[in-house]
């Protein structure tokens, strides 16, 4: 395949990514396959994909454009990457939106089923005894976000897609085919739960809460019975899903889900705290994390936001684009614990430069932030230091941001949406949260002082954010 001839830069000091974790695992999200770059895209465009209202380059590079989405040879090359930083994961998580941010009369069903279908293939080809968890995005429909509580044609074929050994075992196909979530045992006392959350998304006008349709395809009560069954069994389990509740850190008042389904999936996460080990989404193409609190606003558990592979620059004003991303995540076999977080990128414009990707190591949570492990005590440590005048932690963090490519500062209103939208997934303390920072009060964790004006654009373009 001469795939590997690549590598010759890469840093293979980035191997040293064991230490002292008992196991690890490859996160890796929105590839947003662009077949049309630089080969049949409209006129005067690099990409069908290209971020609206912004020049055409003159100059684009054969690894991808920041205004666009990921090549094939990109994509190729970020699985082969982490093939060789770590070649035996104990598994991969895989969170959805393979298609490109491409308007719903040039795409198809069979189009997003043939790109779903070469990304499966291309990860069983490079990692063929590796056990892979998968989910779908919001962009792995068509029309995009319009996913149906239902059976229909693309839960049919991806079911027969990841119906294969390492991959999802007969035994989920019923909740598979009927709504795309699922369920699987990691290993003896750890299990996986695979969500569809583009139930919850406002951008799926099919599952708009009303009174007779408030938990679509039944996966909230299923949920609760799975954690139950979980807690009753002395199991820890790890939660994987595409779009993520709460707000998005780079825009101010960018929710996600539905108000009804918000308040739902947070009453499940405070029930069942002690059982989740972890929570990993992704559709923001940002790396960021959030927390959640008990009654006595102690962190009781965390989620942890992947960045992208495509470096796609959003229509959402303001907020860029991004460098690819690959994550490996560490963690205790034994109790589910995560210890830590090791994110791997490659600088796209130096890509195109070199003639080849550098992946390298971006930053160990652990090594970087001096903290003990991945913990949602730790988090909140970190969250706690953003605050600390005499900490550059949050430089750092807004930095990893965006996969290392905003090298901008992150203003003072830049820095309240960041540390409300970590802090609070409910939707009313958020407001909360900013309401007091603008009043020029202190929040819990939140503790400069800060004035800004709040404006709620609340404007997406059509095809919507990574989404």
């Amino acid at each position: 395949m001469g795939s590997f001839a690549v590598f010759t830069t890469l840093l293979l000091c980035a191997l040293a990514t064991r230490c002292s974790a008992d196991g690890v695992f490859w996160h890796v999200t929105d590839f947003h396959y662009d077949f049309t770059y630089l080969n049949g895209a409209e006129s005067g465009k690099i990409c069908d994909s290209q971020t609206a209202g912004q020049p055409t380059p003159n100059d684009p590079g054969n690894w991808g454009d920041y205004l666009c989405d990921a090549p094939w040879r990109l994509i190729n090359n970020s699985v082969y990457a982490m093939k060789v930083i770590e070649p035996n994961p104990d598994f991969i998580i895989w969170t959805g939106d393979d298609t490109p941010h491409i308007y719903n009369d040039k795409m198809n069903t069979d189009v997003v089923l043939a790109i779903i279908g070469n990304l499966t293939d291309l990860l069983r080809s490079v990692f063929p005894n590796t056990q892979v968890y998968p989910v779908l995005g919001n962009h792995d429909y068509h029309p995009k976000h319009q996913m149906p509580p239902t059976p229909n044609t693309v839960y049919n074929a991806t079911w027969n897609m990841w119906n294969q050994p390492n991959w999802l075992s007969s035994d989920v196909m019923n909740t598979f085919v009927n709504g795309a979530y699922y369920t699987m045992q990691i290993s003896p006392g750890l299990r996986l739960v695979g969500l569809n959350t583009v139930y919850y998304y406002t951008n799926d006008k099919v599952t708009t809460p009303t009174d007779g349709n408030t938990d679509p395809a039944g996966q909230f009560s299923w949920l609760e019975g799975v954690l139950q069954q979980a807690q009753t069994d002395n199991e820890k389990v790890f939660l994987i899903g595409h779009v993520p509740p709460g707000f998005f850190e780079r825009y101010q008042g960018k929710s996600w889900f539905y108000p009804e389904y918000n308040r739902r999936y947070l009453q499940i996460i405070a029930r069942y705290a002690d059982v989740i080990k972890g929570q990993f989404f992704a559709h923001q193409h940002c790396d960021s994390f959030k927390l959640f609190y008990d009654d006595e606003d102690k962190a009781v558990n965390s989620m942890l936001l992947a960045p992208a592979v495509t470096p796609w620059s959003t229509t959402l004003a303001g907020v860029g684009a991004n460098n690819p991303g690959i994550r490996l995540v560490s963690y205790d076999k034994n109790t589910g614990d995560l210890t830590d977080v090791s994110q791997y990128y490659s600088n796209l414009a130096l890509a195109n430069m070199q003639g080849s990707p550098l992946w390298e190591r971006e930053y160990s949570l652990r090594e970087t932030f001096n903290l003990p492990d991945a913990s949602p005590a730790s988090l909140q440590d970190l969250l706690d230091s953003f605050s600390n005048t005499s900490s550059d932690n949050f430089e750092k963090y807004y930095l990893y941001n965006s996969v290392s490519h905003d090298q901008s500062t992150c203003d003072e209103s830049c820095k309240v949406a960041q540390l409300c939208a970590i802090k609070e997934v409910d939707y009313d303390k958020y407001q909360d949260c900013i309401n007091a920072a603008t009043s020029g009060a202190k929040t819990a964790h939140v503790s400069t002082l800060l004035s800004f004006e709040i404006f709620f654009p609340f404007v997406v373009a059509a095809f919507g954010l990574a989404a």
